[in-house]
């Protein structure tokens, strides 16, 4: 134990994915995923990404998403290599250059839930090897709560018992 401050290790935390493809093209992206992550342990619904178009000129038009937690345990610096080896999955998905699959895999903490993402903002903190962390959820008075900046599925009833669920096999 350390006291009056120095470094201390971080706990482990469990790993998930939001998972956004193209039902025209893929079927079953857990079998693509497997081999990366292994087979999830819990998901969430699956639900038709129409709330922003985003996705849209790359992706088409028929997205579906769904949210896959898994038991593994990794501590939260290591999201950057899934977040690598997840780019380099969805490049043998693309034709013509346009993604048919997105994987963002992401960390259940106790306190807050974490995305992983290529991509820089005010609010993302640089982890390394051109990866960002990208707080979705905060935990206060026993549930999750969002930011300005929280993605609108992160906020869905559902997925935040999704997230609830997997925040179980932590304690």
């Amino acid at each position: 134990m350390v006291y009056g401050g120095g470094l201390r290790k971080p706990l482990k935390v469990l790993v998930f994915n939001a998972v956004l493809y193209n039902e025209d093209y893929i079927k079953e992206p857990d079998k693509y995923l497997n081999t990366l992550f292994g087979n999830p342990v819990c998901k969430s619904d699956t639900f038709s990404f129409d709330h922003t178009s985003y996705y849209t000129p790359e992706m088409g038009e028929n997205l579906k998403k769904y949210f896959a937690g898994y038991d593994f345990f990794i501590y939260p610096d290591e999201i950057k290599n899934l977040k690598i080896s997840s780019v380099d999955l969805e490049r043998s998905f693309m034709v013509d250059g346009k993604r048919l699959l997105n994987v963002d895999p992401g960390y259940v903490a106790l306190e807050k839930i974490v995305a992983a993402s290529t991509k820089n903002f005010s609010h993302r903190i640089y982890i390394g090897s051109n990866i960002y962390a990208d707080l979705q959820l905060f935990r206060k008075k026993g549930k999750y709560r969002s930011l300005p900046w929280t993605f609108f599925d992160y906020k869905l009833d559902f997925v935040l018992k999704f997230f609830d669920n997997m925040r179980l096999n932590l304690l």
